[in-house]
């Protein structure tokens, strides 16, 4: 990874309003370029945000925002040979890992761990669970085989395992879909990461999964005081078990807000029509559910204007400039030009009473 000299320059006050100084991860203006047979194409465009040491925070947005490639830069496993990383800063626990070197095989970068969507292809197939886990307890905690073994059924135990040890002499193979998620979540959290990012942790899974595995993932995470990214399509599993969410679109970080409220409060059109698009007991009688339209040009406005200007049904003339976040309070923002009239307005408005 290479550090950029130039840039967009970070407000530190706008990427949340978690201080840097107790920032458990402090990601300022991250690009990822791909270089293709026409030119490159920026997947990762100035992305900056923090997360507080216990934090749970959701990286929603349609597939191609951004929001994997984003993950995989910070955690040092975007390998491919045509990526370019760049950034003024990546922090962890006040290290900085933004020049580490790249290679071939990822390095682990310790206190920081990842469950990836798919159990079954992330999973050794030849080793048993057990042996999995017990290396990964041997390599981050210095302890003996045995004690490897009885922590490693401890933590089967912990992820709902009653059978463990027959799941610790099992291959991933042997297990269904739900229980292979759950050995991926006692790997990552045996290490005792300060922070975890789960990429799309529960899309291979029905509803009901998808919920246990959350309640794991939350009930785990609090109890480790561990900050948790949550990579998910899923905006009501996403509001249901984090605080934060940040909304991606071509690459850039749109909108911040509250998870638990931004469905009523959200002010980019794009983050709008998210939730509009979600499938709800009052949308159930309608004929036609509330869509996004397509564009020709993908994620990207081609004239260099705001990303999603293309799909918009509130452009205006402002919108042919890129516009800049615009604080909303609490440490929340949007990028949009509606967000900026609007706090303009507020700015401008008599007080009450005046």
């Amino acid at each position: 990874m290479r550090t950029k000299t130039e840039g967009t320059h970070r407000d530190d006050d706008a990427a949340t309003s978690t201080p840097a100084s107790t920032a458990v991860l402090d990601v300022e203006n991250l690009t990822v370029r791909y270089k293709v047979a026409d030119g490159d194409f920026t997947a990762v465009d100035n992305v900056s945000f923090r997360v507080a040491p216990g934090e749970r925070v959701a990286i929603v947005g349609e597939s191609g925002s951004g929001k994997t490639n984003t993950c995989l830069a910070i955690a040092g496993v975007l390998t491919h040979p045509n990526a370019v990383i760049e950034a003024d800063a990546i922090t962890f626990q006040g290290t900085s890992i933004a020049q580490r070197k790249r290679k071939r095989l990822p390095q682990r970068i310790p206190g920081l761990a990842m469950v990836f969507q798919d159990a079954s292809t992330s999973l050794d197939p030849v080793w048993t669970v057990g042996s999995q886990l017990v290396d990964i307890l041997r390599a981050t905690q210095q302890i003996s085989y045995k004690n490897a073994k009885a922590k490693a059924a401890e933590w089967l135990l912990k992820v709902g395992m009653v059978d463990h040890q027959r799941v610790m002499k099992s291959r991933p193979y042997e297990l269904s879909g739900g229980m292979r998620q759950r050995v991926m979540v006692a790997l990552a959290l045996a290490g005792s990461p300060r922070l975890l990012i789960a990429d799309e942790p529960t899309s291979a899974l029905d509803a009901t999964l998808s919920r246990d595995i959350m309640q794991l993932l939350v009930a785990l995470t609090t109890e480790m005081s561990t900050g948790l990214i949550l990579v998910t399509h899923d905006i009501h599993l996403a509001q249901a078990f984090t605080e934060r969410m940040l909304v991606m679109y071509g690459g850039r970080i749109v909108e911040e807000g509250a998870s638990s409220t931004l469905d009523t409060t959200a002010v980019h059109p794009y983050t709008q029509a998210l939730m509009r698009s979600v499938p709800t007991l009052e949308s159930a009688d309608l004929d036609v559910l509330p869509t996004i339209p397509i564009s020709a040009t993908g994620q990207h406005d081609p004239a260099g204007g705001c990303s999603f200007l293309p799909r918009c049904d509130k452009a205006h003339d402002a919108c042919a400039v890129p516009p800049q976040r615009t604080e909303l309070g609490g440490g929340y923002g949007a990028a949009c030009w509606l967000a900026a009239a609007e706090s303009e307005l507020a700015l401008t408005a008599p007080a009450k009473g005046a």
